[in-house]
């Protein structure tokens, strides 16, 4: 999708937007770590238990060793350390005590029946290498044994014979330490050795609830980890979202308000979601129309015949119809609107498209009537010439015969007769001359509020014979515009004299001038009768009149002569209410 808005609706095709290769990375790094945590603990975790096995065993030999230092000398020696060695293998988590001499014999051991035999020369210490406890696991069928070596000597010096953690002990010769000789009976050098095999399965139990834990820590803790990592992409993915969508909103929001177009979307009961301030302009109800009203309450349209149309997914596409706005005024729009639905086919709302056609009306009227009246000034030219010189001859024939004829009498009122109708009809063929001028108009700078207050001396008359009040209001910062005095003096006289003819004795005329903007307008407004909208549609077409007397030409010219000054002339009107003509002139080429 390569249009601009394609990329509101882009979906992102990796979980959450996250690429799989960065997940699975940061998966392996978290694992290796926590393998690592593991790793590390456990191994310090068995390196604590060998050496709280290491300072228990050693303990018990200091222990045995005490107690034979204490015994030595005493008869029955041998049997006093069987003894002691069988006390001592009495201490909880002790699975043997054991005595050999320098071959592997077993001297004394905490399970008589292995007195006498040989142990394997792995379990024997030679005297010169047994200055540090040496330890090791050995495993019997139904207990796993933790074994500590050591060379047994009773009667060694008082400051070596304190219990280490599985270290000799050392004297110092020259300056420098050395290994400390094990003490001798009786003259005799005894390489003995005691052996202590400790229980270990409580350390290990521990040991393996403590790994489970570390595991069990570890895996909550990549678990919070890992899903930390995801919250904050998911977080950062949210945010993108939520800016994306108000970004969408933003657009949407400024389509639909720089639309040229009217625009209403109402939900399925009728009220309004969505409305532009084209289509607020439309309806002309300020707040009443806007977003919340119902829609079949503003009655400037049958909404509710439209919606009607709409039930079965028709469409109404292009349709030219009016709005009936306040005033008695109505407005020409083309209507498009159709259903909306969700994406399960459910009913959503109404869409309205307004589209103001007045000015399209307007013009297609200009061209029409434009057409007509170049069709009828090139008729009326040419039927006028043709006329006139017959009318001149007739007119002077009349002439002479009631020059001739008695006076008083009927043939002279008949040829009297005969000289005003000549008269009058020699006033609409000039018409037909002056409608069929062409429309170019010579203009100066002239000052329109001079030219406004001739026009009302030429009616002044008119005016006070029917007692009409005139109020004019001046622009007193008018400039001077470019204009035809004469022939716009003779559009003023027409709308000033129609107005007169239209309003009852004793009525009003108000004349207001002003500048807004480039545009330069006058309006004349009586509190007359008013017209009609049909009269309205043609009341600038030649030879349309409403009076018995009149030719239908006045508006017609005036229309024509306001277009020669490069402006329009529109009316405001309704029955009852008087009219509003309203000419609009370019202040551009003011002085």
């Amino acid at each position: 999708m390569n249009s601009p808005a394609g990329k509101w609706l882009r979906r992102p095709r990796n979980l959450f937007g996250l690429s799989p290769w960065l997940i699975v990375g940061v998966s392996v790094v978290l694992g290796l770590a926590i393998a690592y945590l593991a790793t590390r603990d456990a191994a310090r975790e068995k390196e604590h238990m060998a050496n709280n096995l290491i300072g228990r065993a050693n303990a018990i030999i200091w222990a045995l060793e005490a107690g034979t230092r204490t015994w030595m000398g005493n008869r029955g020696e041998k049997d006093l350390l069987q003894s002691l060695v069988e006390e001592t293998a009495k201490q909880p988590g002790t699975v043997y005590v054991a005595v050999v001499d320098a071959e592997g014999k077993v001297l004394a051991h905490s399970d008589r029946n292995q007195l006498g035999t040989f142990l394997s020369r792995q379990s024997v210490i030679p005297l010169e290498d047994a200055q540090q406890a040496d330890w090791g696991a050995a495993y019997s069928p139904d207990t796993p044994t933790f074994e500590v070596r050591r060379a047994f000597a009773p009667l060694r010096d008082s400051h070596d014979m304190m219990p280490g953690m599985g270290h000799g002990h050392h004297h110092r010769r020259g300056g420098q330490r050395e290994p400390a000789r094990p003490a001798v009976s009786g003259g005799a050098e005894r390489n003995n050795s005691v052996l202590v095999g400790l229980d270990q399965k409580p350390f290990q139990e521990a040991l393996a609830r403590d790994f489970q834990n570390t595991v069990v820590s570890a895996l909550v803790v990549a678990a919070l980890g890992f899903g930390g990592f995801i919250s904050m992409f998911w977080a950062h993915n949210y945010q993108r979202s939520r800016r994306l969508l108000m970004d969408a909103q933003v657009l949407n929001a400024e389509v639909i308000s720089n639309l040229p177009l009217g625009l209403i979307t109402s939900d399925a009961r009728g009220a309004i979601e969505i409305v532009n301030s084209v289509a607020l302009s439309m309806l002309g109800k300020g707040g009443q129309a806007g977003v919340g009203a119902s829609l079949p309450d503003i009655p400037c349209l049958e909404w509710k015949a439209i919606i009607s149309e709409l039930a079965d997914g028709a469409k109404v596409l292009d349709r030219e119809t009016e709005l009936a706005l306040p005033g008695n005024k109505s407005l020409p729009i083309r209507l498009s609107a159709a259903q909306l639905r969700d994406a399960e086919g459910a009913l959503r709302g109404h869409i309205f498209i307004l589209c103001d056609i007045g000015e399209v009306k307007f013009l297609q009227a200009e061209v029409q009537r434009n057409e007509k009246l170049t069709a009828l000034g090139n008729l009326a030219a040419g039927v006028a010439h043709e006329i006139r010189n017959p009318l001149s001859t007739i007119k002077c024939i009349a002439t002479y015969i009631a020059r001739k004829l008695p006076k008083g009498g009927k043939e002279e009122e008949s040829a009297k007769t005969l000289i005003t109708e000549v008269n009058h009809l020699n006033a609409v063929v000039s018409e037909l001359l002056e409608f069929a001028r062409p429309n170019v108009v010579k203009t100066e700078l002239a000052d329109v509020n001079a030219v406004i207050r001739h026009a009302l001396r030429l009616a002044s008359a008119d005016l006070a014979g029917k007692n009409i009040r005139v109020d004019f209001t001046p622009d007193l910062a008018a400039p001077r515009l470019r204009l035809n005095p004469e022939r716009f003096t003779q559009v003023l006289l027409n709308l000033f004299l129609n107005a007169v003819q239209a309003m009852s004795p004793g009525g009003a005329l108000r004349i207001v001038a002003r500048e807004e903007g480039d545009d330069f307008t006058l309006t004349v407004e009586d509190d007359g009768v008013g017209m009609s909208r049909e009269v309205l549609a043609s009341i600038f077409n030649p030879y349309f009149t409403t009076k018995a007397s009149g030719t239908g030409l006045g508006l017609a010219v005036a229309h024509r002569i306001v277009e020669g000054h490069g402006g329009r002339i529109s009316v405001r009107s309704a029955p009852g209410s008087g009219s509003a003509f309203t000419i609009h002139l370019s202040s551009r080429g003011r002085a």
